[in-house]
């Protein structure tokens, strides 16, 4: 079983009256709808404001945001929509999401046991008990909707690990495989001069910087190693694997590196941008190898729990009522601790916090 965090929240600063009703929220309106299912906005609500509770604190720290009401007005990528929509259209979409599972459950032969309900009955209760009135009307929370919310993330959790059951996982040693290397870079784009500036190199100096390369790549062919050639000159090396379908190194520069045999170095790369000398230092990197194939298993179950997901929900007629979603607001902060209560109660359920829209 996961452990379950539970935030003590109250509201910060004066808010109107409205509030204590969830501003005008109509708790039985809709929200969303799909087949055989209905979103309430008392749902969409408690389950935006709890994502707000999540995060606000957080992005307040990294964006330097004074306010709830100033973090969430801003337009953050520059595309003309709030956080505050942006949070919002993320959280309608996890419903989305986690209602689809629901309704194939029997897909899967997934259920909700015993235990797994006693637990989120509890989790629920004491959420309740951990909020003050004030927090739980703004939140539009009662057991109810606090139970079938922690019933929808165990069931999400569920679906997932069954769904990317059936994924393959069977990655030969050649897809996983991983050559290690290392690497000896000289930008000749520009430079930080003594007063921190940034400068384009001028000819003369990239001149100056190809027989700098020259002389570590003759170095390395009188018998230095490619480390202590290029500290010889003031430059550094790094080191690095990679794979045959690497996207990340310069063309270039993979194409030397896939011509090397292991413990050969390259000669003098030229690009556009940087001078480069390279040694193959392992046909295989183990460490790097069998990280790989994890992330080739991590990417096909995703691939395929995704792949099922759209599926289902290319036919389940799911629509937002974009008028009534307006009216869930993150005007008043969530995130204000109670000084007369524990910060965190801790409570065992088979649920997750709602994921974070970084």
């Amino acid at each position: 079983m996961k452990a379950k965090k539970v935030t003590a929240i109250i509201l910060a600063g004066a808010i109107c009256a409205a509030a204590f009703t969830g501003c005008g929220i109509n708790t039985g309106a809709t929200a969303a709808s799909m087949k055989n299912q209905t979103v309430t906005m008392g749902m969409a609500n408690f389950a935006c404001r709890y994502q707000q509770a999540n995060v606000e604190d957080y992005y307040k720290s990294m964006l330097g945001a004074k306010s709830s009401s100033e973090l969430w007005s801003k337009d953050l990528y520059g595309n003309g929509t709030t956080m505050e929509d942006t949070m919002k259209d993320s959280v309608m979409e996890q419903l989305h999401e986690m209602y689809t599972l629901q309704a194939h459950m029997k897909d899967y032969d997934v259920s909700v046991t015993k235990d797994e309900k006693a637990a989120i009955k509890k989790a629920a209760q004491q959420f309740i008990s951990d909020n003050s009135s004030e927090a739980l009307k703004e939140m539009t929370a009662d057991e109810d909707t606090v139970e079938e919310l922690l019933t929808l993330y165990t069931i999400r959790s569920k679906m997932q690990k069954a769904i990317e059951a059936e994924a393959d996982t069977n990655v030969t040693d050649e897809e996983a495989n991983e050559r290690g290397y290392t690497m000896m870079t000289i930008s000749t784009t520009s430079h930080q001069d003594d007063s921190g500036n940034t400068v384009e190199y001028t000819d003369d100096e990239k001149k100056q910087l190809k027989e700098t390369a020259n002389k570590i790549e003759d170095a390395v062919k009188n018998g230095k190693t490619l480390e202590d050639a290029a500290k010889d000159e003031d430059q550094q090396t790094t080191t690095g694997a990679y794979a045959s379908d690497d996207s990340t190194l310069d063309t270039s520069v993979k194409k030397a590196l896939d011509d090397l045999k292991e413990g050969e170095t390259s000669d003098v790369i030229e690009t556009d941008s940087a001078l480069y000398i390279v040694r193959l230092d392992s046909e295989t990197d183990k460490d790097a190898t069998e990280k790989n194939r994890q992330n080739i298993i991590d990417k096909r179950k995703s691939d395929h729990y995704n792949e099922v997901l759209e599926g289902w929900q290319k036919k389940d007629g799911w629509k937002v009522n974009k008028k009534n979603v307006a009216k869930i607001s993150f005007k008043n902060s969530l995130t204000q601790q109670d000084p007369n209560a524990s910060t965190e109660t801790q409570t065992s359920t088979e649920t997750q916090n709602v994921e974070s829209t970084q």
